[in-house]
């Protein structure tokens, strides 16, 4: 069986972290932290802050920009759902912008409607390793008079900094993201006063806990193995021979931080073994696996258009695209993903992703077009390992399945 996904980080990697742990102590965590700033920013404009996460800089943010009760965040429809509860939060409206699907970008009807008086801040996502085009939004940016956010989680590549118009370019190195260091993230932040700002609170904030980072290396160190083919294999049939629901188990082993402890687990600074961890994995970081990831993902939707072009991509016309994941559309997704495993390949729908519900107010909000996509959006796995005659397999294997025939799809055109 052919895992969802593989995670983007050696043995050798986990092996220096796990060293980082036991000889790099907390005291050397703020020059570990000016160093990989410096570095990342380079001779480019603004500054850099590391943190946790992107949802540690998210909030970082929002406490740092003080904007009054109720102002309105226009956020892209389809993220995941901390980022809408870090909103909610501080006391702020979300406001989703519709996608268009072949982009995933915002559609400029939704765009139009969404930016308004009340907006303080826009944050667009790049999604599937898609990038969008980001003139139309900084355009609308300056017409309100509001900060642009661009989440880059999904689409960094090495030299990449984010759009240099962009207020805040915020980066993830999470556990299922490229050059993984199991945690971390980059923000570039145009204005050095609000970066100095973010700084300041963040400083105020404990220090991630080294034994638990630890302990995350190890978790990890078992899931990749877990993760090869025959690994894989392993695993789901004892989930099998125990009854336990391995999609649940498998969602579960890399989720994030429980929703009740939710601020208080961002609220932490990155602990010295993961900054030094994150620090070489960016500085050596080739981008060669990025180009055999691009391939593999422009050859499995070339597959798809000659084996079931019936079958629609989400983001396919998205450009420049990496595909950190390929995402199809299916009429009846557990249907496609008995289907696939029957044929030896594991898909997912997952649980990380969330549309933004329209404020109660403004029911007319409603991104029509991102909810009907998200209802029948199925994950297919696709990495360097898989070579091209286990790609046309998975491809046949998807003869049988049906996008949904409703009128989202027609507008998408074809695959």
């Amino acid at each position: 069986m052919w895992s969802r996904k593989r995670f983007d980080i050696d043995y050798s990697d986990l092996i220096y972290g796990l060293g980082a742990a036991l000889t790099v102590g907390n005291s050397q965590g703020q020059g570990l932290q000016k160093e990989l700033e410096d570095w990342w920013i380079s001779d480019l404009t603004g500054e850099a802050v590391a943190c946790l996460s992107v949802r540690s800089g998210w909030d970082l943010l929002l406490q740092g920009l003080q904007l009054p009760p109720g102002s309105e965040v226009a956020m892209s429809a389809l993220t995941i759902p901390d980022m809408v509860s870090i909103v909610r939060h501080h006391g702020l409206v979300p406001v989703p912008i519709d996608l268009d699907p072949r982009t995933m970008a915002p559609d400029p009807a939704s765009l139009d409607r969404a930016i308004g008086p009340r907006t303080r801040v826009i944050i667009i996502a790049h999604l599937f390793g898609g990038r969008v085009d980001l003139e139309p939004i900084l355009a609308a940016r300056d017409r309100v008079g509001a900060i642009l956010v661009e989440d880059c989680a999904q689409a960094f590549t090495p030299g990449f900094r984010g759009h240099p118009d962009a207020d805040v370019s915020c980066f993830s190195f999470g556990s299922i993201k490229f050059a993984t260091a199991l945690g971390g993230a980059l923000l570039r932040v145009r204005d050095p006063q609000l970066a100095d700002c973010l700084r300041q609170i963040q400083s105020t904030y404990p220090v991630q806990d080294s034994g638990n980072y630890t302990l995350r290396l190890l978790k990890y160190l078992g899931l990749k193995t877990l993760s090869s083919r025959a690994g894989f294999t392993a695993l789901i049939w004892g989930c099998r021979q125990l009854g336990i629901d391995y999609d649940r188990l498998l969602n579960q082993s890399v989720k994030g931080f429980p929703k009740d402890e939710l601020i208080w687990r961002l609220r932490h600074q990155p602990c010295a073994p993961l900054l030094a961890l994150l620090r070489r994995r960016l500085q050596g970081y080739s981008e060669k696996r990025l180009a055999e990831q691009t391939h593999r993902g422009q050859r499995l939707i070339q597959l798809l258009g000659e084996y079931c072009p019936q079958i629609r991509v989400p983001g396919v016309a998205a450009m420049p695209n990496l595909h950190w994941v390929v995402p199809i559309l299916a009429e009846d997704p557990e249907i496609a993903i008995a289907t696939l495993a029957n044929a030896g390949f594991d898909s997912t729908q997952g649980n990380s992703m969330t549309v933004v519900e329209s404020p109660e107010t403004d029911p007319e909000w409603e991104p029509r077009n991102t909810r009907e996509m998200f209802e029948h959006l199925l994950y297919l796995p696709c990495y360097p390992a898989m070579d091209d005659t286990t790609l046309v397999s998975m491809a046949q294997g998807l003869r049988p399945i049906s996008s949904p025939s409703v009128s989202l799809f027609l507008r998408m055109g074809s695959p």
